[in-house]
Order: structure tokens, then C-alpha cells, then sequence
């Protein structure tokens, strides 16, 4: 994008960067105001902006572009004829320019200048695009340890559950009292293991994961409840609802009957799916 109050100057870059057999789209504003609105829909990959301009000035601009975080990242070229002192260089570098052009054009420079930024951009999105894959591999990885940890608690306590009740039958047939006391002492502390300690740890280890997942999911829907909040957080990780019966101890038609409910707080539509709205959030 050009910006200058002069349409002739603008023109005038134009010609030379088509001239040059270069297949860029120009986009072009006569003053600051109209850059800004034109860079935050249009997201262009460079920017070369004049100094003087009316209604905002090309400082102005930077200083605005670099506030936005849609557009922080744009590298912006200052182009003036009037501030050229190192002192006037200076400032535009602080507000946020990556580089300074001085009128008149030279053509050379021009093109010179524009290539190696875009080489630049071009080499910022790839590392950005690796550092979110790296990212998104990290999340699997810490989500697949997370299910399994979960999922091991919760055969232990399938375990333990199942040893309980075949304590109580022993309990329920003994005859000796000593023996009877002993078993309702292992019984009891069979029993301090909850479902409650499993969810606690759960919920532990999925915020280490997902920070800002249930503060997400509450500013989409504060009339969520405690209860369903617990449940998005297994469908995100995409748990069965035996496995969800099993840690929550709800029966699998009171899941559904939740799932439903949740559905209707999140104003899904009937083809968005709740998995993978939860996943994505």
C-alpha cells in the first residue's frame, strides 16, 4: 500500500513497480485516516507511507498501525522529501518504521527495498507457521497424556469399586467381628478416593494445557454450570460418555440430556457440532 497526499507520487511508484514486471497489488490512500481503515481490512503485506499528510500524519499512522495487533506486524517504509535528518530518521524508527526512503525516488532503491521486505515477511508467516505447528503438536501431546492419566484413574478406581463390593459381600457373610471390623476399615479407605479427587487432578493438569479455555467458554456462555463446564472440558478431549459416566459418576442419559443442554446455552446451529466447537474454543 502507498499512502500520499499527492495522487501524482502515487502514480508515480505505481508505474515504477509495474514497470519493473513485479505482479504486486497496489493499494493506494491520501492520508493517514484512510490507510488505517483500508490496512485493517486489507492487511497488506508492505506499507510505504509519506510524512506530511493531512488528518493524520505518516508518524500517526505508524504509531496507530503498530498499536493494532491486527496490523503491529506489517514493517512500514517512511517516504519523505522534507524530514530527512538523522534526528526526523530517528523518530519514524521509534514509532515503528522498518525503513526510510528519501524523495526523490530512486527507482532502484524503490524496488530494492520492497523485494527485500517482502523477503522478510515471506520468511516472519513461514517461522510463524512453524512455531504454530510445533505448537499444535506440543497440545496433542500434552492432550494425549492428560486422556491417558485420566483414563488410568479411572480404571483404578473401577478397580477399586469393583474390590469394594466384593469386600461388602465378604462383610455381609462374616460371622467374625474382628474380620467384619478389619474389612469396613478397608472399605472406608477404598472410599476416600472419589470421583471428586479424579476431577480435581483432571482439571489441574487440563489448565496446565488449555489456560484459557474455561474462561473462553465462560464469556461464550456465563449460564453454563459447574457441572457443565466439567463436561465440555472431557468432550473437548473427545472422552466417551462411559468413560465420562465413569469420572463425573452421572448416568449416560443424564450426559445426553446435558450435552443437549449445553448445545442451546452455546447457541449452536444444528449442523455445528459440539466437539468440534469445544476443540476449536
Amino acid at each position: 500500500m502507498i499512502v500520499d497526499d499527492e495522487p501524482n507520487f502515487i502514480e508515480t511508484m505505481a508505474n515504477i513497480v509495474e514497470k519493473a514486471g513485479e505482479s504486486y497489488e497496489i493499494l493506494s490512500a491520501v492520508n493517514g485516516e484512510t490507510a488505517y481503515n483500508i490496512a485493517t481490512s486489507q492487511l497488506p503485506s508492505i506499507i510505504i507511507t509519506d510524512w506530511e499528510m493531512p488528518y493524520m500524519s505518516g508518524l500517526e499512522l505508524i504509531e496507530k498501525l503498530k498499536g493494532n495487533p491486527k496490523t503491529k506486524q506489517i514493517p512500514i517504509i517512511m517516504c519523505t522529501g522534507l524530514r530527512t535528518s538523522s534526528a526526523y530518521l530517528m523518530m519514524a524508527m521509534e514509532a515503528g518504521a522498518v525503513d526510510y526512503i528519501r524523495k526523490p525516488i530512486d527507482e532502484i532503491e524503490l524496488l530494492a527495498r520492497i523485494r527485500s521486505m517482502l523477503i522478510l515477511v515471506k520468511s516472519f508467516k513461514e517461522n510463524e507457521r512453524q512455531k504454530e505447528e510445533l505448537l499444535g503438536m506440543k497440545i496433542e501431546l500434552k492432550n494425549k497424556e492428560l486422556t491417558s492419566n485420566t483414563l488410568h484413574n479411572i480404571r483404578n478406581q473401577e478397580t477399586m469399586r469393583s474390590v469394594g463390593e466384593d469386600l461388602q459381600k465378604i462383610l455381609e457373610t462374616s460371622d467374625n467381628e474382628i474380620i467384619k471390623e478389619h474389612i469396613q476399615s478397608v472399605i472406608k479407605k477404598l472410599n476416600i478416593s472419589s470421583n471428586q479427587s479424579v476431577w480435581e487432578e483432571f482439571r489441574r493438569y487440563f489448565e496446565k494445557v488449555h489456560s484459557s479455555f474455561f474462561k473462553n467458554l465462560q464469556a461464550r456462555s456465563p449460564a453454563l454450570s459447574q457441572n457443565e463446564i466439567k463436561l465440555c472440558a472431557f468432550i473437548k478431549l473427545n472422552f466417551s460418555t462411559k468413560d465420562i459416566s465413569s469420572i463425573t459418576g452421572q448416568i449416560p442419559h443424564s450426559i445426553d440430556v446435558a450435552r443437549y443442554r449445553i448445545r442451546k446455552k452455546l447457541n449452536l446451529q444444528h449442523k455445528e457440532t459440539l466437539f468440534i466447537f469445544l476443540s476449536e474454543l
